[in-house]
């Protein structure tokens, strides 16, 4: 019932589409895409035509059969870079588990929204249903905040907007203006804290991961009930725990030493 509510019939086409393509079929012409696809020949070209002039198809001008593109094969790298990372941090968060008590994460960053790819769980904390693969919205998380602290003013504002943001918990951050002097103070100390920023009752404190070309790639937090864990003690105790597993993932993952 829900996908008959919420499906996009005309995106997961297109999608059939590039589903057609595989290893053993790299290049399809427009004829074995239709077939492929369960499309006519006239739909199966529209659709090849768009994902053509979006860069997800390329096509031979000589033999008019079609590959993926590389905006394709971007997303595949991003996919494989990410399951990559969340393998390289299980291990690292379920020590930081141990240590500290409470429920550890990993998040990459896909334009305004972070995405679950590692997660040690302790307990249940709040009704909030996370799990891989689980998105939330940047501008309210710790570890949103901790991804976002690389960009400039220009290029937070045309990812976010001005605000108003939507308010998901007492304290968040609901403008460009004060998410921008939040940024800085995360710059500054090198962990980013949500004190009840995204849901009541919970806080959470994380810190970026750097990879190879020392450019940000995700972040690590330990998240706890306020009623768990004050703010003063996620500054004095947990901040330099995540700072310290954020440094060694990123030297796992290529990142210079002094980063």
């Amino acid at each position: 019932m829900d996908r008959d509510r919420y499906y996009i019939e005309a995106l997961g086409r297109g999608l059939n589409v590039l589903e057609a393509f595989s290893r053993e079929m790299p290049s399809l012409t427009l004829t074995q895409i239709a077939e492929a696809s369960g499309l006519s020949k006239s739909t199966a070209f529209r659709f090849t035509y768009t994902l053509e002039e979006l860069g997800f198809l390329v096509r031979d001008p000589e033999t008019k059969q079609y590959r993926p593109g590389l905006k394709v094969l971007r997303l595949g790298f991003t996919a494989l870079n990410s399951l990559e990372m969340g393998q390289i941090a299980q291990p690292y968060l379920k020590a930081l588990s141990a240590e500290c008590g409470w429920t550890t994460n990993m998040t990459v960053r896909d334009e305004a929204e972070i995405v679950y790819v590692a997660r040690n769980k302790t307990r249940e904390i709040l009704s909030l249903d996370l799990h891989l693969g689980s998105r939330l919205p940047a501008y309210c998380t710790s570890m949103g905040l901790a991804q976002l602290i690389d960009l400039s003013h220009q290029e937070l504002s045309d990812l976010l907007g001005e605000g108003p943001y939507e308010k998901r918990g007492p304290n968040t951050i609901t403008t460009l203006g004060a998410l921008a002097v939040e940024l800085e103070q995360v710059r500054q100390r090198g962990y980013a804290i949500c004190d009840e920023g995204l849901a009541p009752g919970l806080r959470a404190v994380a810190s970026p991961v750097r990879g190879h070309t020392d450019q940000i790639v995700a972040a690590v937090n330990i998240s706890v009930p306020s009623v768990g864990a004050s703010r003063q003690d996620l500054e004095e105790c947990f901040a330099p725990l995540v700072m310290e597993v954020a440094r060694r993932i990123s030297l796992a993952l290529g990142a210079r030493a002094n980063s």
